[in-house]
């Protein structure tokens, strides 16, 4: 990225490094830039465990390693609030079915229009953690999402399939943390190296 494109300042150079092992898809990234800026990569895919047009993923499971989660206003834009998830629909501390929790009548779960936050993975600090595990009971493959990261943005829908059909776990850097000092920050200073690393990781039940 070129210096002042899309309003950022500094000349951006990033790596990306995909590799994909016997169980896992490793995805390590490095980012530098020549003046301070802004940086907080991520990836996008889509999961469905119980396979391609096998409908919504409503009854697999999810478990997410946090015990806070980064509210939203009605715009879906972070309030600033790092909220305990303890007694609420938004507690997936425990596996629990997507569908049974997506549609309860809960404002962060209106607003988003299922899950679609961003939850503040438990003792993050830099380190390989595991943050979340899915699972499909009709295919029994299971998804483990490792990460440096302190973030875990998960997302409800994706083009060009029907609502629900697919989940995202994005691991990255709080959204909006320029605007809340107490997120993590995602300023990445002039010479400094931007490394991250994510792992997905494949296992099947018997």
């Amino acid at each position: 990225c070129e210096d002042g494109e899309e309003g950022y300042p500094g000349r951006l150079e990033v790596y990306v490094l995909y590799e994909l092992k016997e169980d896992a898809l490793e995805i390590s990234y490095r980012a530098f830039s020549d003046a301070d800026t802004l940086c907080n990569l991520t990836n996008h895919a889509y999961f469905n465990l119980s396979g391609h047009e096998s409908g919504t993923v409503e009854k697999q499971l999810i478990k997410i390693n946090a015990s806070h989660y980064t509210p939203t206003d009605a715009g879906l834009i972070p309030t600033g609030e790092i909220a305990d998830v303890t007694g609420t629909p938004m507690d997936l501390r425990e596996p629990v079915v997507i569908g049974e929790r997506a549609d309860l009548d809960f404002e962060a779960l209106r607003f988003g229009g299922g899950f679609d936050h961003n939850y503040a993975i438990d003792g993050a600090d830099g380190t390989l953690r595991l943050a979340a595990v899915a699972e499909s009971r009709e295919t029994g493959i299971v998804l483990e999402t490792w990460t440096t990261l302190p973030g875990l943005p998960k997302g409800k829908n994706g083009a060009p399939y029907d609502r629900r059909w697919g989940f995202c776990l994005e691991t990255q850097v709080y959204p909006d943390a320029p605007h809340h000092a107490n997120f993590p920050s995602a300023l990445l200073k002039k010479g400094a190296e931007y490394r991250t690393k994510t792992v997905y990781r494949f296992a099947h039940k018997d």
